[in-house]
């Protein structure tokens, strides 16, 4: 069954008071890091809700500042401030975590630090909404002594790599049944954390969504490029893309690949690019703006995703809304965007299959246009946008804040990615 609490309910009591906590929020204007957040953050103002967003502090960030009207508050957790680059990894902090024992080590000063920030801005507001399960432990921490019900959004790699980890699993569970309500970002991370031991029926799927006045349709005529977007760690695949860019210059020689992001994998990638043969075929681009991405996406052919895992792939979204049909592997949320009447899916971790299909959208040039000509629409159709995000996270805040914290597991919400609908 639905919650209640809708706007016009909302709109009879006190100005609902949110805080974002999260591990991931951009740094300065058009840092790539966790930019879904700041549209979460923007969602939830422009609906009259009094956001403020709590993250952590790092080289060269304000403490304090507003972000287009919303206060954010960043946490030190670290000294001296050289130090708190945990989330600069590339990968996230789960990447961090295997980096060694010395990121390990500061995991317990930067949990204290989400945890007292959780505290005090707990009192300040009605629902605290936690992203990824590090943010939600503190959360949950909180609530014991602010009585704060939290919201906890996942996003992937915590929950897809908690079971691998001694001890990590039962504290997720933990708090998983301890938060009001559980999102997760797709119908697969759902099933993943239900795995954990969290009911399927009590986790609500609520995708990121787009923003389709950013991303518009470029000309029909696109250059014979194939775009890359995404951080260059090893889970997203790129490596898999270069492996396959023989077999396709061998049929497609005039084909170029532009590798748009940034990590810990770039001087590997460039050096497995000159390995190939492929240096005067590939560009990496290095990481870039929101505007400049949408540029990009309007100019290029194909929009490639080669990930070995992925919790959803917004890029996708942002590719299809452009009007690019997209190549991207049969892992995770994908599935969910990616239909074959605006892309096709190829087996994860294998070259010979992802050449397979690039190559059967460029020789087909046919099928290519009809696919190009449904891919804005197919966004428009059955996908989320921000501004539907916002209202459906706005019902669940205010069904959490009538709630007590620990008094029951997770309520059953409806929801799902295969009925939303802009």
């Amino acid at each position: 069954m639905r919650v209640k609490g809708s706007a016009s309910v909302g709109a009879q009591r006190q100005k609902l008071r949110v805080a974002i906590l999260t591990t991931a929020f951009p740094r300065w204007p058009n840092d790539s890091r966790g930019p879904s957040m700041l549209e979460t953050a923007r969602a939830l103002r422009d609906r009259d809700i009094a956001v403020r967003v709590v993250t952590l502090h790092g080289p060269g960030t304000r403490a304090h500042e507003d972000v287009e009207a919303i206060p954010v508050h960043r946490v030190r957790y670290f000294w001296p401030e050289r130090f708190e680059q945990l989330q600069d990894m590339g990968g996230g902090l789960p990447a961090a975590w295997r980096s060694g024992l010395w990121a390990r080590f500061r995991f317990l000063p930067l949990l204290a630090a989400l945890f007292l920030a959780a505290v005090i801005h707990g009192r300040e507001v009605d629902v605290i909404h936690a992203h990824w399960t590090l943010a939600g432990l503190a959360a949950w921490l909180a609530s014991f002594i602010t009585g704060t019900p939290f919201v906890l959004t996942l996003h992937g790699s915590d929950v897809y790599i908690a079971p691998g980890i001694p001890g990590v699993r039962s504290l997720t569970n933990a708090v998983l049944r301890g938060s009001a309500h559980v999102i997760a970002v797709s119908r697969d991370l759902a099933e993943a954390a239900s795995g954990l031991g969290v009911r399927s029926g009590s986790i609500e799927v609520i995708p990121d969504g787009i923003d389709l006045d950013r991303f518009t349709p470029g000309t029909p005529q696109r250059e014979p490029l194939l775009l890359f977007v995404g951080s260059l760690i090893e889970r997203k695949g790129a490596h898999h893309l270069l492996r396959a860019m023989p077999a396709i210059l061998g049929r497609h020689p005039n084909t170029r690949l532009a590798v748009v992001g940034e990590g810990p994998e770039r001087s590997r990638l460039e050096a497995l690019a000159n390995e190939l043969g492929l240096g005067d075929r590939v560009d990496f681009i290095g990481p870039q703006s929101q505007a400049q991405i949408a540029l990009w996406m309007k100019r290029a052919r194909l929009f490639v995703l080669p990930s070995q895992e992925e919790a959803l792939g917004i890029v996708l979204l942002e590719a299809l809304a452009s009007g690019t049909p997209c190549v991207a592997s049969r892992v995770g949320g994908i599935p969910d965007i990616v239909s074959p009447n605006v892309g096709v899916l190829v087996n994860p971790r294998d070259p010979i299959d992802l050449a397979r299909g690039i190559n059967s959208l460029l020789d087909d040039s046919d099928t290519w246009a009809e696919l190009q000509s449904q891919a804005r629409q197919h966004v428009e159709r059955n996908c989320w946008t921000w501004k539907k995000v916002a209202v459906r996270l706005q019902e669940v805040f205010e069904d959490a804040r009538a709630r007590r914290p620990g008094r029951r597991p997770p309520a059953v919400v409806s929801g799902h990615a295969e009925n939303s609908r802009n």
